[in-house]
């Protein structure tokens, strides 16, 4: 019967993120309707990211099999197909014919009990494919259905990475590394440190100062110190992202871009309660996601404002720093957001035209000597080097600023710091620092 649950629980929520749904969203309140113990939690978690993750791959092979278009067939027996088929091929825990047994099973449950002939059918004979062998009609084919991405994402990465796309999208498929940046205001990273060992937390220092690694599973919220405000989640190019600005004590920072909070957060305890930053979204339930966490962490020198990147205020002018972390595809953060694997890039030149307009804004709230920080999460060139390249030669009186990154395989070009999956660790991201000369 718990098997039953758990199946059941992986395909409601594949189909509702069919549906339009977001995989972050969906799957807590799967788990929580299920009353699952925590060994089945973590099946459900695994058999419905990984389904996700592999989604392009697994249809391929599926549509091989089945006469109709997926998109004809039954959203339900669909998700049985997608999520059976992926248990078969990734899973070593989970034998063929259990998985298979598995999914003719919860076929009832579902009220699908006409679709057990095809579930089992199909899944016997998809077992068998090997993708290796597979005869693609096109390099971006072959991209796309290996490394289940979009084949928009795949060419755009293939045209930049052109020597290095097989290690990059193969890198995706890892899981990220969850870390915490330390609020250095409410408690010392060594009496932290002290802390988590007295609790049993297991950690690992990270390349840069008051990050850490966590090797210990479960809610973040439920560990020591979290109430008290002695940390946050940051990742370790995010954390990067905020030193690379050179902050400086009494600096007063404006932040374009700034939910859910935590760049702003990182700047404000690098101020050490002086100076200010102004943190803005146009989003008013996002604007409360950063007060609720400047709260939690005792940060006072942030304030929140309702407001477009894009759009000029007086009352804004002569700032030291500016952070233009601007709206970007993602491309980068697929290992964390399995759904991007399949986002639609045909508004692409808006959303650079978007983020070149946020960018110049954001230069002209600058005083002289002022530095700017432009940022994604993203490794499409378009978005990111030849957004500055564009910049800087049409702005004379800013000079890119020569970063120091310690982060291993981070790559360091013309002043521009690119973290690619596959050769760091972490997330895909780009960085550039512009210093207003005159």
């Amino acid at each position: 019967m718990a098997k039953d649950f758990r199946r059941l629980a992986v395909v409601k929520g594949l189909e509702k993120v069919s549906q339009s749904g977001f995989s972050n969203l969906v799957l807590p309140s799967l788990l929580e309707e299920g009353n699952l113990q925590e060994k089945d939690k973590n099946f459900v978690t695994t058999v419905f990211y990984g389904t996700l993750e592999h989604k392009i791959t697994l249809d391929y092979i599926l549509q091989k099999y089945i006469s109709k278009p997926l998109s004809k067939l039954d959203r339900d027996v669909l998700a049985v197909l997608e999520s059976g088929l992926y248990q078969i091929l990734y899973m070593n825990s989970v034998p063929e014919f259990a998985a298979i047994n598995q999914a003719v099973g919860i076929c009832p449950v579902l009220k699908k009990t006409s679709a057990k002939g095809l579930v089992n059918a199909v899944l016997r004979k998809a077992a068998k494919f090997d993708i290796e062998k597979a005869k693609f009609q096109s390099e971006t084919e072959r991209v796309s259905v290996t490394y289940s991405v979009n084949p928009d994402i795949a060419e755009i990465v293939m045209r930049d990475y052109r020597n290095d796309y097989d290690k990059i999208f193969a890198a995706m498929f890892n899981r990220p590394k969850l870390t915490i940046n330390i609020n250095e205001t409410a408690v010392s990273t060594e009496n932290f440190k002290k802390l988590f060992d007295e609790k049993g937390v297991k950690y690992l220092d990270t390349e840069l100062e008051n990050s850490l690694e966590l090797k210990t599973g479960g809610s973040v919220t439920a560990l020591p110190g979290f109430k008290e405000g002695y940390f946050f989640v940051q990742g370790v190019t995010s954390r990067y992202r905020v030193k690379s600005a050179g902050i400086k004590p009494g600096d007063d920072i404006l932040d374009l871009c700034a939910a859910p909070g935590g760049k702003s957060f990182a700047r404000s305890i690098l101020l050490n309660n002086t100076g200010s930053v102004t943190s803005c979204d146009p989003n008013d339930s996002r604007l409360a996601l950063i007060n609720s966490g400047a709260d939690r962490l005792n940060l006072k020198n942030i304030k929140t404002l309702k407001n477009l990147g894009q759009i000029y205020r007086e009352d804004l002018a002569e700032k030291d720093i500016v952070i233009c972390d601007v709206p970007c595809s993602g491309i980068g953060i697929i290992p964390k957001k399995p759904d991007l694997r399949y986002k639609d890039m045909s508004d692409t030149d808006s959303l650079v035209k978007l983020q070149y307009e946020i960018l110049s804004t954001g230069a002209r709230y600058l005083k002289k000597g002022g530095r700017i920080v432009y940022s994604t999460c993203t490794i499409n060139k378009d978005e990111n080097e030849r957004q500055i390249d564009k910049f800087i030669s049409a702005n004379e009186n800013f000079r890119l600023v020569k970063q120091n990154c310690p982060v291993a395989g981070a790559k360091n070009i013309g002043e521009k710091v690119t973290f690619l999956p596959g050769f760091t660790e972490y997330d895909g991201f780009f960085v550039a620092v512009l210093e207003k000369v005159w």
